[in-house]
């Protein structure tokens, strides 16, 4: 996918003299490359195409018309914002490399919380990487505080595993099974509207299940492909059922896991059964409108 220029502008920027436009008025393709350039040197690697910035918009309820864009010549920088009901959530926020450091991520996130308090959001989540500590401080100064510590985990195939019987279930029942157990609110984009919304898209989610006796003693609703098994809920009754659940789920392969609250027991099974900790991150809040 081609880039943006990143060129350096001949005198140095103000965040002020920039335009601001809603990302609606952008095409994909103009989002997609602003998007790839404002993550060019993140921590971890990120880059879109057009398919998955999509994909990422409709699933997780973006709302493009409050989201921003800041452009000069061409888009330099943009904060995505989704919402539900009384709550947003930044999806996504960057900068050009060569515009940074003049207040223009500041002024940009701001605009876009300002339009989703707007349309009645009381509300703003997001989720900042550990080492990203000028983030961290922006988020800071404009009032977030972080809510709770999440955990990416993965977890490969190991063959001195003994396999655990895994049992096919329908992903309603699944679904279903899930928020009758789960422990606490899961992440924006493992919530239940995102399950939803991936479904009524096509994404092919399968649910699994371990059983005890008749009963099921946990569930998760996956999405698989040749090498990976990426959970998307997961829940279960004890320590022992969720480890089990976890293998069956993998069957093998390797096992993703997103957003998990460290406190919580599929993050102490995975650790004890030898996972990587992928990504370590804050989710924060900050309360806005009403």
């Amino acid at each position: 996918m081609e880039a943006v220029s990143s060129r350096e502008p001949q005198t140095r920027p103000r965040a002020a003299a920039l335009r601001l436009v809603s990302a609606a008025s952008l095409d994909p393709d103009e989002l997609v490359r602003v998007f790839n350039l404002s993550f060019s040197d993140y921590l971890v690697a990120m880059q879109m195409d057009e398919a998955g910035l999509a994909d990422h918009i409709a699933n997780n309820d973006i709302d493009l018309d409050c989201s921003q864009v800041a452009v000069d010549v061409e888009p330099v920088g943009f904060a995505l914002v989704a919402r539900r009901g009384w709550e947003a959530w930044i999806g996504g926020m960057g900068t050009s490399p060569a515009y940074r450091r003049i207040g223009l991520g500041a002024r940009t996130l701001t605009a876009a919380i300002d339009a989703a308090a707007a349309k009645g959001a009381h509300g703003v989540w997001l989720e900042v990487i550990d080492e990203n500590t000028p983030a961290i401080a922006l988020y800071e100064r404009l009032g977030f505080e972080a809510v709770r510590h999440l955990e990416i985990w993965t977890l490969g195939p190991d063959p001195d595993r003994e396999p655990v019987e895994r049992r096919a279930l329908d992903v309603d029942a699944a679904h279903a099974w899930i928020a009758g157990h789960r422990g606490g609110r899961e992440p924006w984009q493992r919530a239940d509207a995102s399950i939803v919304r991936m479904r009524e898209r096509g994404a092919s989610l399968t649910g699994v299940a371990v059983q005890r006796g008749d009963a099921i003693a946990g569930a998760a609703i996956c999405i698989t492909d040749d090498v990976t098994v990426r959970v998307m809920q997961i829940a279960a009754v004890d320590r022992a059922a969720a480890r089990d659940l976890v293998l069956a789920a993998a069957g093998g392969l390797t096992l993703r896991l997103a957003n998990v609250p460290d406190d919580d027991v599929f993050a102490h099974v995975l650790r004890k059964l030898g996972a990587g900790l992928t990504v370590a991150q804050d989710e924060m809040r900050l309360p806005i409108g009403g």
